[in-house]
């Protein structure tokens, strides 16, 4: 994330900011005179408030600030910016509930406002109108289940692009032919990159564009856009020249492209689908879509390779729904409950986005009897939730059969447990995401016995976390996979 080596240009940012002071005081009354009720806040500097608090990994550093203040809802000032954080279950529940409607907007991050097309995706648009209407889009016509096998972390990552891109393109990640493929896949890579994480100068809206020129983000950016646009513009043109549904890569039904060109070109919409409105929706479903994906796979391998017992257990029920078929079928999948218990127990310890996309306050509204002024961002940390003592009985142990007999879902009802968030920004792909977790999950256990190289054992797996977009491991994922009747295959990497 842009925060992780903040020394880089600390003091280039205590200059510029100092220049600007008087403005980065946060009023702690009313305009009335009245002093609002603000939910606990840790001791502020001058100027960065309480930046110095969050770490490289900061769904860490603020469950550990709420653990030692003993409170599961915290009010901080991120630069310029006020912000609340929410690590209970019950807050959550309140958060996405009650208070749904007035947390229902996105801040202006600078990298959703420059790679999104001015935010007209899905994930990152403002509350209003064409937010209800691109997600109604989304729903109703894209996100439907597929999947298939693949290997392990570099393939678990190509995995997950080539099903959003077959969905949403035609075509696969790396194909394409000529120099199309390599271009979609140097473009999204980086757009992937650039979307992860924090950017200081979002906390301090007033000089962001002194802060990214300086840091050369922005020209990063704009390079990116470049690339971005030069590749959607490509696959429009082809995708109109073909005609609907046209056979591509191999691949002929209706892929999302089509839908939006489809829906772009009706009469009833209630706000009008520009070209880079449908160019934001496509790179919003394949990045919010693959690098989530691929990092819950990676971590389901890497939790069940250190438990060999719970892998063997996994393997046991796939092969016995599934027997002589030779493939897992899309029925199979309903009937492999202690798989979908193991997806459940890496979500709760493994969140793929771990403070969730953070909301912003449209109004005021209050949160466990404090006040949430209008303007505030709310980060909900789902990693503090899913590790909580008060919530789950011995929290740090990988164990799925404490799913095993719950009722706990993944939708967003259910808020000890929000991959996916929840009310009206909840994610709108989780059963597509899901779909393609299990359909690759299953066809790996089945297909496959997996264990670590010779030499490694269990404590020796590096456990270390990458934040970004999707929180993934630090070092890649590295295994033996046998097929089932006993053929070696070959390690992976």
């Amino acid at each position: 994330m842009e925060i992780s080596d903040p020394l880089t240009f600390l003091s280039l940012l205590l200059v510029v900011v100092a220049l600007f002071s008087s403005l980065y005081i946060i009023p702690s009354r009313r305009s009335d005179g009245r002093r609002r009720r603000l939910p606990p806040s840790p001791p502020s500097l001058p100027v960065i408030g309480h930046l110095h608090l969050l770490s490289a990994m900061p769904h860490h550093s603020l469950a550990a600030l709420s653990a030692r203040l003993g409170a599961p809802l915290l009010y901080l000032r991120l630069g310029r910016v006020p912000a609340a954080v929410v690590s209970s279950p019950a807050l959550a529940r309140a958060a996405l509930t009650a208070a749904d409607a007035a947390l229902a907007s996105r801040p202006d991050l600078l990298s959703a406002r420059v790679l999104s097309f001015g935010r007209s995706d899905v994930t990152f648009a403002p509350a209003g109108p064409y937010h209800r209407q691109a997600r109604r889009i989304v729903v109703s016509e894209l996100l439907s289940p597929r999947g298939a096998p693949i290997d392990m972390s570099a393939r678990l990552f190509g995995l997950a692009n080539d099903v959003l891109c077959r969905v949403a393109f035609g075509r696969r990640f790396g194909g394409g032919g000529g120099g199309g493929g390599e271009r979609l896949v140097e473009v999204l890579t980086e757009a992937q990159a650039l979307f992860a994480g924090f950017t200081v100068g979002d906390f301090f809206p007033e000089i962001e564009w002194a802060i990214s020129t300086a840091t050369g983000l922005r020209r990063r950016m704009n390079r990116c856009l470049a690339g971005l646009r030069a590749v959607c513009d490509e696959i429009i043109a082809d995708h109109k020249g073909e005609g609907g549904g046209a056979a591509r890569d191999g691949y002929s039904q209706e892929d999302f492209v089509d839908v939006l060109l489809r829906v772009q070109r009706s009469p009833e919409l209630e706000v009008p689908i520009t070209d880079d409105n449908l160019k934001a929706l496509v790179l919003d479903m394949f990045v919010a879509g693959t690098d989530t994906s691929f990092a819950t796979l990676e971590w389901v391998m890497t939790e069940l390779a250190k438990h060999p017992n719970t892998m063997r257990k996994a393997q046991e029920e796939v092969r016995r729904i599934v027997g002589n078929k030779g493939r897992v079928e899309e029925g199979d999948l309903q009937q492999l409950n202690y798989m979908r218990a193991v997806v459940k127990e890496t979500f709760r310890l493994h969140p793929p986005v771990p403070l969730l996309v953070p909301r912003e306050s449209v109004e005021k509204c209050t949160l466990g009897g404090y006040d949430i002024p209008a303007k505030t961002r709310v980060f909900i940390n789902t990693y503090a939730i899913g590790r909580d003592p008060q919530v789950w009985e011995n929290p740090l142990d990988f164990s799925p059969e404490r799913f095993r007999n719950t009722d706990i879902d993944l939708k967003g009802q259910d808020f000890e447990l929000l991959p996916f968030g929840g009310g009206r920004r909840g994610c709108p792909g989780y059963s597509f995401a899901l779909a393609t977790i299990e359909n690759a999950l299953s066809s790996l256990l089945y297909h496959f016995d997996w264990e670590l190289p010779p030499g490694v054992g269990a404590d020796d797996v590096d456990m270390t976390e990458i934040f970004g977009l999707a929180t993934r491991k630090k070092e890649p994922l590295i295994l033996i996979a046998k097929t089932h009747e006993g053929y070696e295959f070959k390690e992976t990497n």
